[in-house]
């Protein structure tokens, strides 16, 4: 071979694969201003639509079209795309190559072939490496199988084995001119400008060429071919096979790639050196990028196949969780849409607790809920709805748990007879949904319960009863699903299992409720048990407008009994939980009220032992309390009682006190104030508030070692002292209120400008023992003729508030002495207004 020829096959081969690969990219630039993957522009053809018809079409072209297709390039790949696809190899094939046969200057011909072949595979390798980084963007997301991945790499390698060989092929096609240009210069027998085969219309052969540039064999001596000396005598030069060609490079740049070229052995050319250290350094580096990269898949695959299994754990972990939560919210009283509508956020923050990896347990899920969505789950609970029931109230929170534990979801449908009248009672039914009709065979009764109510609460006292275990209760009443009813169950079995397992304070409770019992039925007269249905209709529901009186432990409602005209006064008290209020308290409080039977105390008329806590219902005294006659809140203390009034109210109360003190086990009231005294419909005095009153028995003999209890401003000094209650504590605490009476004003007082406080009794003492009374009394009995009587009522008031209590006069003495008052008052004839 000593010409170079353009083979025609090679060229429509070179052409026809080029163009369409440059196709590709065409259509990927097109797609990439349609759809403009980039963030900074989005949709650039929908802009030109959108604004097309807003100016003229110069600008529109300047102000729009060109200005967004150069932010479009800027943003994008779409430049480097562009210089992809430029036509240098077509260029170089039918120009240069073309053009052989007239140029005259071979080494300029070289340079810009060299440069072209180099400048054409930089923007397509950079495009390339983008595409192979592009699947390691998001390890999270599932990505395109690995070994399509190790595929891409993989192709990249051998990309990179056919660029080096095609290289190799075109460096020895150079080396051969070289050799060529360095024999024509020694022997100056050739033209140096070009060895085309063209130039003398058929192959050239000089001898003198293959002596110097010898292949077969090789002589390293006149010119060395180095790396290139087997594409020689391999003969492939001269071969017109496209595939002969192309297989022999790609197989050369694929080994020695792969062998990072240390079988190589390069002449002494400066650029052939580099050419080999080229092939060692991109081997190497190719290789690492392989091995990294493929590393990086398999640890991405693992990572993507372990989030895998960590999501499936969660999904079963859910699965198994669902029911737990299903059948959890049921419990709680939820009604169907409420549950349906809260499931997904708890089901969404289990996801969120599991992918954490923390412990999802029904007790934690409940504890990391949002308070607010506790609150209204709470707010359906049955618990609050069984903590209501007395014999729940008096036992520990163990008892509520484990029954709530046995209760049970279940649906009924329409007109379904639950419980039947007059057969044992098998289960209670707390009403999550839907309604029930009470009823009785002969039509007596017909009522109707519904969510949050419970029928069938015989169930939770059976076990303190006589006959528990043997004997189931007897349903009173049939009851019928008026519409498809959901109920939390409990079954009598599991009642049975609870009443075993806590036997001891069934049986307390069956004392409790006994000793109370038996007071009722024994106290003269019999008092009444009312139901808490009653109890609820009388004061609708307990409402607000219906509230009559408030305390610390409980709330006055006035109410109409049913069936009934007569008003009554219902003891409402609240939760133990919220008032320092016990169930001995309570026991207490009824039994002491059921042994009073006096004109000027308050009867008690019943009580209901169905509800929360007992409730007492008092017969309604319609004045309301002494205090709020003798002073007048709009007004301050203007007096709006007569003397006369006030002294037959002072001895109608001093009276009920020496009934309480005069018992065969006295009472003491413990508690005497103006607020404790009511006022009926002819302003007769009624005594009240018997809730912490202790009775004194016949092994106190004369007082009762107590904690100090009663209303600052009305205590007497000596029990405040020695904690020792006595009959004459409630004489110092009338003492207080006999100075009200007189002087209107209040037991404790804070008086203007220092707001001092002035305490009633001790102001009252001075004024007597220091002659200024006048100066204390209310200026109507200042005025008024009965002044004389009054000093008389102020100096029994004097000595009530004595500080020793054995100086002090009993009640009995008291209310004998005010009526003697009351009496000179009526004989002086003076008109009651």
């Amino acid at each position: 071979m000593t010409c170079l020829r353009l083979d025609e096959n090679l060229k429509k081969a070179a052409l026809i694969l080029r163009s369409i690969t440059d196709l590709f990219y065409i259509m990927d630039i097109i797609i990439q201003l349609h759809r403009s993957d980039c963030d900074k522009c989005s949709g650039l053809i929908n802009k030109f639509r959108q604004r097309r018809g807003c100016c003229s079409k110069f600008q529109f072209i300047w102000k729009y079209f060109l200005t967004t297709i150069a932010k479009t390039i800027w943003w994008s790949y779409i430049l480097i795309d562009m210089l992809a696809i430029l036509p240098l190899p077509q260029v170089l094939i039918l120009h240069f190559f073309s053009k052989m046969r007239g140029s005259r200057s071979l080494n300029t011909r070289k340079f810009i072939m060299n440069s072209f072949v180099l400048m054409q595979y930089v923007p397509r390798v950079f495009r390339i490496y983008q595409l192979c980084k592009e699947p390691k963007k998001s390890v999270h997301e599932e990505s395109t199988a690995i070994w399509v991945k190790g595929v891409l790499n993989l192709f990249m390698y051998i990309l990179a084995s056919h660029v080096l060989g095609a290289v190799w092929y075109f460096l020895a096609v150079q080396r051969m001119t070289i050799c060529w240009q360095y024999a024509c210069r020694n022997e100056n027998k050739c033209d140096t400008s070009t060895f085309s085969c063209y130039d003398h219309g058929s192959l050239i052969n000089i001898t003198f060429m293959n002596d110097i540039c010898p292949i077969d064999p090789p002589n390293a001596k006149l010119f060395d071919f180095g790396i290139f000396l087997s594409l020689f005598q391999s003969g492939i030069p001269r071969s017109t096979s496209f595939l002969q060609k192309f297989s022999n490079c790609f197989c050369w740049g694929l080994r020695n790639l792969s062998s990072l070229g240390s079988n190589l052995q390069p002449s002494t050319n400066t650029w052939e050196n580099f050419f080999v250290a080229f092939v060692s350094i991109m081997g190497l580096l190719l290789f690492i990028y392989l091995i990294g990269n493929l590393q990086t898949y398999m640890q991405l695959e693992t990572t993507r196949i372990e989030s895998h299994r960590h999501k499936m754990k969660i999904k079963r972990k859910i699965q198994e969780i669902g029911p737990e939560i299903e059948l959890w919210l049921s419990k709680s009283g939820l009604p169907k849409n409420p549950k349906d509508k809260i499931k997904p956020q708890i089901m969404e923050k289990v996801q969120q607790v599991l992918a954490e990896n923390k412990n999802a347990g029904l007790d934690h899920i409940i504890s990391i809920l949002p308070s607010e969505l506790r609150r209204y789950i709470e707010s359906f609970s049955p618990w609050n709805r069984l903590k209501q029931e007395l014999v729940l109230q008096t036992m520990d929170e163990e008892v509520l748990k484990v029954i709530r534990e046995h209760l049970k979801p279940m649906k009924y449908t329409k007109n379904n007879v639950i419980i039947q009248e007059n057969e044992p009672l098998e289960m209670m039914l707390i009403i999550v949904e839907g309604h029930l009709s009470i009823e009785k065979r002969d039509y007596a009764s017909n009522t109707q319960r519904g969510p949050t109510e419970l029928y069938g609460e015989k169930l939770l006292t059976w076990p303190s009863s006589s006959f528990f275990p043997g004997k189931l209760p007897t349903a009173a009443e049939s009851a019928r699903a008026i519409d498809d009813v959901e109920a939390l169950v409990l079954m009598a079995d599991d009642m049975k299992s609870v009443g075993i397992k806590f036997r001891s304070q069934f049986t307390d409770f069956a004392k409790f409720k006994g000793r109370l019992s038996i007071h009722l039925e024994t106290s003269t007269p019999a008092l009444r048990i009312y139901t808490a249905e009653e109890l609820k209709k009388a004061t609708n529901n307990y409402h607000e407008s219906g509230i009559v009186g408030a305390g610390s432990s409980a709330t006055i409602h006035k109410g109409i009994l049913p069936n009934h005209e007569t008003a009554v006064a219902i003891k409402k008290f609240k939760k133990f939980s919220e008032s320092s209020y016990t169930h001995q308290d309570v026991i207490d409080e009824i039994v002491l009220n059921s042994r009073l039977n006096h004109k000027n105390v308050v009867r008690l008329l019943g009580c209901c032992l169905e509800s929360e806590v007992p409730s007492m219902v008092f017969e309604f005294i319609p004045n309301g309390t002494l205090a709020e006659h003798v002073y007048d809140k709009s007004k301050g203390s203007t007096v709006t009682l007569p003397l006369e009034l006030r002294m037959k109210i002072a001895a109608e109360t001093a009276g009920a006190l020496a009934y309480l003190h005069s018992l065969t086990m006295p009472i003491i009231h413990r508690d005497v104030k103006t607020t404790s005294i009511l006022l009926d419909e002819n302003y007769r005095a009624k005594l009240i508030d018997f809730g912490i009153s202790r009775v004194l028995t016949s092994m106190d003999k004369t007082h009762i070692s107590t904690n100090v209890k009663g209303s600052f401003g009305y205590l007497d000094p000596e029990y405040y002292r020695r904690q020792e209650l006595t009959p004459k504590s409630d004489v110092y605490s009338f003492g207080v209120v006999l100075g009200e009476l007189l002087t209107s004003r209040k037991a404790i007082n804070r008086e203007e400008p220092c707001k001092r406080i002035a305490v009633l009794a001790e102001l009252l003492k001075s004024s007597v023992e220091k002659g200024l009374l006048d100066q204390i009394l209310d200026q109507q009995i200042v005025n008024g003729e009965n002044i004389e009587t009054a000093k008389k009522v102020a100096d029994l008031a004097y000595r009530c508030l004595r500080d020793s209590g054995v100086s002090r006069p009993s009640m009995k003495e008291v209310a004998t002495e005010l009526e003697g008052l009351v009496g000179v008052i009526a004989n002086n004839q003076i008109n009651f207004p």
